[in-house]
């Protein structure tokens, strides 16, 4: 897979297979929730949940397998991906911009997530139609501690494995910590919004912004990368 995804790409003479294609499908997949959001502003709730539900899943999948195969982040944050052009550049601009992305990332993911839930006990289907439904939600304190053990577990196994480095086990910490973090957030959350289909519609548009702020910049990670200061 590494070596599939390090052949020369199509974007870019610089470019790398899996480069322009995760660039490509960060276009897409932002096209797609927002002709998801859309649909959800016009009231077709079926569509937009359709709609959301395969991208969101794919989005997560495709991501997932990527940053473990080629571990994009890690590498740049180690010197190792390439970056060709000054180190003042690299340091005050390309590194502040790729952890910033890495950032965004991590919590865009988590947040498809934690929607996708929140959107199913959020909502109900009346006549083939999903609708939000106005009413308090809230989540079982049994529940809480459940999620929070699972994701012990799970960071204990990959801190255990180490990926072969620091940065690995540091990167996949920050991942766990985000998810962490937003479950600990969920009851805040149900304070501050506790009416279900106001809190997805509120908390849908901050996911929005993220998708897009994530699109912004991983444009300036590859122009940079890949055209403006490419290896060699």
């Amino acid at each position: 897979m590494k070596e599939l995804l390090a052949r020369p790409g199509f974007l870019a003479p610089a470019g790398t297979v899996g480069a322009d294609v995760s660039y490509l499908l960060a276009l897409i997949f932002t096209i797609l929730f927002l002709v998801a959001w859309r649909l959800a502003k016009r009231g077709q709730g079926t569509r937009h949940h359709n709609l959301i539900l395969v991208s969101m899943v794919s989005m997560v999948l495709y991501f997932c397998g990527y940053y473990y195969a080629r571990q994009l982040g890690v590498l740049s944050l180690e010197s190792e991906e390439g970056f060709g052009g000054p180190v003042e550049v690299y340091n005050n601009v390309f590194i502040p911009i790729l952890t910033t992305h890495l950032i965004l990332v991590t919590l865009g993911l988590v947040m498809a997530i934690y929607m996708l839930f929140q959107g199913f006990r959020a909502s109900e289907k009346n006549g083939g139609e999903y609708r939000l439904k106005e009413e308090p939600l809230n989540v079982r304190p049994k529940t809480f501690k459940m999620l929070y053990l699972i994701i012990l577990g799970l960071w204990a196994v990959f801190v255990a494995m180490r990926f072969g480095s620091m940065g690995k086990v540091i990167a996949w910490t920050l991942i766990f910590a985000t998810v962490a973090g937003v479950i600990g957030l969920e009851k805040l959350i149900e304070r501050l919004l506790p009416n279900g289909a106001r809190r997805h519609r509120v908390l849908g548009r901050a996911t929005m912004i993220i998708y897009a702020l994530v699109l912004a910049t991983s444009t300036a990670t590859y122009l940079m990368l890949y055209v403006i200061y490419p290896a060699g």
